[in-house]
């Protein structure tokens, strides 16, 4: 066998060959003309745009995208091939950067089977058109791109499905935290935090870093076990919620010893009820008459529409004194009233005035309180009910007006509105 003609060693200049060269080179022979569906080359183009974030090439974007500018649509017809051949300097123009980088983004762009290469035997890369079509041309190969578009087009779908996947977990993943959250503070109001802390350590180490998982899979697996644990939490609070409710239920008569009373002289005022001091320390009217034991005509569904922010600590679809007791009990924490001081509004009112106060409390602004809070505003209702001075169903009138009077903006013309007239 003659070997003279084969060079010992690699002459200086030639690319060097890669398996992902080869294959470059398979797939241009494959592709004859646009595939099916694809009327237009810039199709393919915008294909690799949706497909380059999941293949991890956005970076060969912009040199693609530079390439296509020197191809036109009949260089993709069947028996025609779409080479282009740009210089380096023209692409470094083009993408604003070195010649040198131009020459590794291409290196990278066949290793990426892109691009096949089409090299002359002077290493040049030129190519000349009759009438608009190429009669011969040394360069790249576009042609592996259209082979390569059901490929492309799998890829797009399975990663678009998976990044939608993600989205939707990750908004699931905000969701379970933020129901954590919230179940955090309901246990703190109750005092059962301690007893759930490792329910809530659990649910805390599976939210870390839940939102930073890249797997649709992993990050299923984990949301699952999230529910489990949220579903657990919420679960055994509702118990004992439940179960406080159903002790307040089976206390027994409330409030003994405790009578709503009006303390006024006028017997013009509008009826209603003010909670008094027990019967044994209610000092006789100025007339000498006994006061006369007037009930509270309120009913606990209405004291939950009165007063929204205690509807959202109901343990029972359908409110009742009890259940509105508790309610308040928690709202008082909430609003910063310590447990010590709701036990002595109730032992002084009662359970039902307490509640009733603490409802009232909850619908003043927080412009409406001074230095001391939602707290020195109860301590003064108390000081007030010992003086015999404290009118809920005043307090409640006024909800009631605000409730069902609609918003007038008061101008010259509408100051007299006999709405707004309480002279």
């Amino acid at each position: 066998m003659d070997t003279s003609m084969v060079p010992r060693r690699p002459a200086m200049g030639l690319r060097k060959l890669t398996l992902n060269h080869l294959a470059a080179n398979r797939l241009a022979g494959q592709a004859l003309g646009l595939p099916e569906g694809v009327r237009h080359p810039n199709q393919l183009l915008a294909l690799l745009r949706r497909a380059a974030p999941f293949l991890g090439q956005t970076r060969l974007l912009p040199l693609m995208e530079a390439l296509f500018r020197w191809t036109q649509p009949q260089d993709w017809e069947p028996q025609a091939e779409p080479i282009v051949w740009p210089s380096n300097e023209a692409l470094a123009l083009v993408l604003d950067c070195s010649e040198r980088h131009v020459s590794r983004l291409l290196a990278a762009a066949i290793e990426a089977r892109l691009i096949a290469p089409r090299d002359g035997t002077d290493r040049r890369r030129r190519g000349w058109r009759e009438q608009g079509r190429i009669v011969a041309a040394w360069g790249f190969s576009l042609r592996p791109l259209a082979a390569r578009h059901a490929e492309l087009l799998s890829v797009v779908q399975a990663g678009e499905a998976a990044r939608r996947a993600l989205q939707q977990g990750r908004r699931e993943a905000r969701r379970l935290g933020q129901s954590v959250c919230q179940l955090r503070a309901l246990a703190g109001v109750l005092e059962l935090e301690a007893t759930l802390a490792g329910g809530f350590d659990e649910a805390a180490a599976l939210l870390n870093g839940l939102t930073r998982i890249e797997t649709p899979e992993v990050l299923e697996t984990r949301l699952a076990a999230l529910r489990s644990v949220e579903a657990a939490l919420r679960q055994r609070l509702e118990s004992a919620a439940a179960s406080t409710v159903e002790d307040a239920r089976e206390s027994g008569s409330p409030d003994l010893g405790v009578t709503p009373f009006i303390p006024t002289k006028d017997i013009n005022e509008p009826e209603g009820s003010t909670v008094g001091r027990p019967t044994s320390e209610v000092a006789p009217a100025a007339n000498g008459q006994a006061l006369e034991e007037t009930p509270l005509t309120l009913s606990a569904r209405e004291l939950v529409r009165l007063a929204p922010r205690l509807g959202g600590w109901l343990a029972v679809a359908q409110p009742d004194w009890p259940a509105v007791s508790q309610a308040a009990s928690i709202l008082a924490r909430e609003m910063g009233i310590s447990p010590g001081l709701y036990g002595e509004a109730c032992r002084r009112l009662g359970r039902r005035p307490a509640a009733v106060a603490v409802a009232v409390i909850s619908t003043r602004p927080a412009s409406h309180f001074h230095t001391a809070g939602p707290g020195g505003y109860l301590r003064g209702m108390l000081r007030r009910a010992e003086k015999g001075e404290l009118h809920l169903e005043r307090s409640l009138f006024g909800l009631r007006d605000k409730r069902s009077l609609p918003s007038v903006q008061l101008t010259a013309v509408n100051f007299h509105h006999p709405a707004l007239s309480r002279g």
